[in-house]
C-alpha cells in the first residue's frame, strides 16, 4: 500500500491586518506522533494567541481531528483538516499559529486565513508517495561486509544504522517484497554464517512528487 504525504516538515508565515499566521506542517504516521508535534508547537508558541491543527493519520482506518482552539466554532481547525483532505493527503499533521493584531477578522476572513496559511505551508513541505517498508538486522563477518552492504545499496534499501564489534551489524531498510530475496542473498555471501532478522518497520519516501 501507498499513500500521498508531505516529503518534509516545512513552515510558512502570513501577516493579515497586523495578526501573525505560522503554519507548521509535519509528515505523521500515528495519532501520537501527531499530537506530539502538536505540543511541540504549543510549547514554543505558548505566547500565541491560538495554535489551531488538524491532521489526517493512519494507514487503511484513518484518524482525523481538527481543534479551533477558542477561535469561533468552525472557523479554523476544519479550513485546515479541509486545505488536507482537497490534497488526498495522508499522514500528515497541520498546525497554524496566530498572534492576534488587534483587527478581527471576521468569519469568513479567519477561515481564508488559516487555509491560506496552511496552504503555503504544505506548498513548501513538498509531496512525495511513501510505502511500507520492513525493518531488518544483518550480522556479518568484517570480510563479508563489503559485499553485504553492496547488494544492500543495490536493492535501494535505506541503510539506517551500521556498528562495529565483534562482527558488523547493519540496521536497514527494505521494501516487503525485497526482503526474502535479501536474506537469501546474505545467507549465500556469508555461507549461512550471517544472522538476519526482520522486525517491525516504517512508511519511508520512494518518490518525490513534483509540482503541477
Amino acid at each position: 500500500m501507498e499513500f500521498i504525504a508531505p516529503l518534509r516538515q516545512a513552515k510558512s508565515e502570513m501577516i493579515i491586518k497586523r495578526s501573525r499566521f505560522i503554519g507548521h506542517v509535519f509528515p505523521a504516521f500515528s495519532e501520537e506522533e501527531a499530537l506530539g508535534h502538536v505540543g511541540s508547537v504549543k510549547h514554543e508558541h505558548r505566547a500565541a494567541t491560538h495554535n489551531v491543527f488538524a491532521y489526517s493519520v493512519g494507514v487503511g482506518t484513518f484518524a482525523e481531528r481538527a481543534s479551533d482552539d477558542g477561535e469561533p466554532r468552525g472557523t479554523a481547525g476544519y479550513p485546515v483538516l479541509d486545505v488536507i483532505k482537497k490534497r488526498d493527503l495522508q499522514n500528515v499533521v497541520c498546525i497554524v499559529t496566530r498572534y492576534f493584531g488587534g483587527t478581527k477578522l471576521g468569519a469568513g476572513g479567519l477561515v481564508r486565513a488559516y487555509s491560506n496559511t496552511a496552504s503555503r505551508a504544505l506548498d513548501n513541505a513538498g509531496l512525495a508517495v511513501y510505502r511500507y517498508h520492513d525493518f531488518l538486522t544483518a550480522i556479518v563477518d568484517y570480510d563479508q561486509f563489503g559485499r553485504v552492504q553492496r547488494e544492500i545499496e543495490l536493492a535501494k534499501a535505506v541503510i539506517h544504522n551500521t556498528s562495529f564489534a565483534e562482527k558488523v551489524t547493519i540496521e536497514f531498510f527494505a521494501l516487503p517484497e525485497l526482503t526474502q530475496g535479501l536474506r537469501s542473498l546474505i545467507n549465500d555471501i556469508t555461507s549461512g554464517l550471517g544472522v538476519v532478522s526482520v522486525s517491525q518497520g516504517k512508511y519511508l519516501s520512494v518518490r518525490e512528487l513534483q509540482p503541477n
